[in-house]
């Protein structure tokens, strides 16, 4: 079974779709970074 799935990742960053996969979770981390900037620094201080 351990071969099974070292197998399978190999071939799944061999046949490129490892890389695929890292820049796909790369840009959804960089869109939640800038959602997250603006949320907690566009808002302000709401303090008094």
């Amino acid at each position: 079974m351990n071969q099974l799935m070292l197998t399978a990742f190999y071939d799944s960053v061999n046949k490129n779709i490892g890389p695929t996969l890292m820049w796909v979770f790369l840009l959804l981390m960089a869109i939640e970074l800038l959602y997250v900037m603006a949320k907690y620094l566009g808002s302000g201080s709401k303090e008094k």
